[in-house]
Order: structure tokens, then C-alpha cells, then sequence
């Protein structure tokens, strides 16, 4: 029963590390290969990760994989090109190319940011994860990730009406 418990623990989490990759501009090849990579660390170590510390470790285990593998390839737009299409609801085509060219100009702008920056910006508005969690994840305090967002905040503000 226990075992039941952990694997499925496992495999809820590994969906939202996933998601990360996939947010942090990882291709959806990358991040199944990292987010696998992960897995196999976790099972492999699970003696050694505390159950209540299992998110933050596999998410610091797939970040290292990400940087990793993305210092090596040093890419630079490849990441938007391989977005998922989103269907956008009543929207006309003129509506969802603009809406499309946004979120490029987004992705462009979170590109130019330091990874820390990127980082926290991305646990925060696009997994919408609390102060909390990403405080555990990057296993800092939870005032940290308040100050240091508020930097990553303002720091893609200035990018952002640099690109405008």
C-alpha cells in the first residue's frame, strides 16, 4: 500500500516537473528524456529523499538536467518554434496571430533574463505555484522568493518595454 502511495506521489509530481520543462522552454522530447532521467534518480534514491522534500528534489534534479543539456546546445529561439499550438477559443485569425506573436515577444523577453530570473517567473505565473512551494523547490526562504521575484518582476518589465 505504501509503495502504491510513493509511485503515485511520484508520477503526480513528475507531471508537474514536466510542465516546467515544457514552460521553461525545454522541447517536449528534452523534457520526457529529463523528466525520465529524474525518475530513474528518484527510484534509485528514495531511501536517501525524505517523502515530505520528494517535490523539491526531483525539481532540482531536472532543473540541473536542463541546464545541462541546454548549456551544451546553446540555443536561442528554438524553444519558441516548438511551443504547443493553443487553441484559442472564439478568436478570429487575426486575434490568435497576435495573441501568438505575444506570447513570443514573452518568451523572447523571458529568454533575455538571467535563469534565476526565469526561473522564478515561470514557477510562479505559469505553474501558479505559492511563495511556499517555490520557496521549498529552490530551497530558500520564503521572503527570498518574494524579494527575488520582485527583482525578476522588474527586471522583465524593463526588457519587456525594451522590446517595444
Amino acid at each position: 500500500m505504501e509503495n502504491e502511495t510513493l509511485e503515485q506521489l511520484l508520477l503526480d509530481e513528475v507531471k508537474i516537473v514536466f510542465k516546467y520543462l515544457i514552460k521553461m522552454g525545454a522541447l517536449k522530447e528534452d523534457a520526457e528524456d529529463i523528466v525520465q532521467e529524474t525518475l530513474y534518480k528518484a527510484l534509485k534514491n528514495i531511501d536517501a529523499i525524505p517523502q515530505d522534500r520528494i517535490r523539491a528534489w526531483l525539481f532540482k534534479v531536472a532543473i540541473n538536467s536542463y541546464y545541462n543539456l541546454y548549456s551544451k546546445k546553446k540555443r536561442s529561439r528554438e524553444y519558441i518554434d516548438a511551443l504547443p499550438n493553443r487553441e484559442l477559443f472564439a478568436e478570429s485569425a487575426e486575434d490568435q496571430m497576435v495573441s501568438k506573436e505575444r506570447n513570443n515577444e514573452i518568451y523572447k523577453a523571458l529568454d533575455l533574463l538571467k535563469p534565476s530570473y526565469k526561473n522564478l517567473l515561470v514557477l510562479k505565473y505559469f505553474l501558479d505555484l505559492s511563495y511556499k512551494d517555490i520557496a521549498e523547490i529552490l530551497e530558500i526562504s520564503e521572503t527570498n522568493v518574494k524579494v527575488y521575484l520582485y527583482r525578476a518582476r522588474n527586471k522583465f518589465k524593463e526588457i519587456w518595454e525594451g522590446l517595444s
